[in-house]
């Protein structure tokens, strides 16, 4: 009975240590982004950088803001600002796991990657308005 109890009790520490860091595990540091222009022949700039024309699919990181912009010559620019949002679930997961002694290290994984963090949208969609 004893070793089983031991084999038990191994599992079940091992199932902690692994799965501990669940937001991390399960949705990533990064999410997956897709933005269309509508206007043909406009530039996408994520966080300043060139992503290309009309079209692009990025994956960003979940532990900060990030800002879109739509631009093309004779047309207003367009800013989409993308705000990451606390899942507190994660949070909750994470918290209750660590109180086993084994989670703490996956809690600060997953705080500093933002994998608690979720941006408020997957997509964006803009047309761009000509200038007046």
């Amino acid at each position: 009975m004893k070793k089983f109890t031991t084999s038990t009790l191994c599992l079940l520490l091992a199932s902690v240590m692994l799965f501990s860091s669940c937001s991390t595990i399960i949705q990533g540091s990064r999410q997956q982004i897709t933005i269309q222009s509508l206007t043909k022949d406009s530039k996408i700039y994520v966080d300043g950088e060139d992503k290309g024309k009309d079209n692009a699919s990025v994956r960003l990181k979940r532990n900060r803001n990030h800002a879109i912009a739509i631009k093309k010559d004779g047309y207003e620019t367009k800013i989409i600002n993308l705000e990451k949002r606390t899942q507190a679930g994660y949070i909750v997961a994470d918290a209750l796991l660590g109180l086993t002694g084994f989670g703490l290290a996956w809690i600060i994984v997953d705080a500093a990657t933002g994998s608690w963090s979720k941006f408020d949208q997957d997509a964006v969609v803009v047309e761009l308005e000509k200038s007046k």
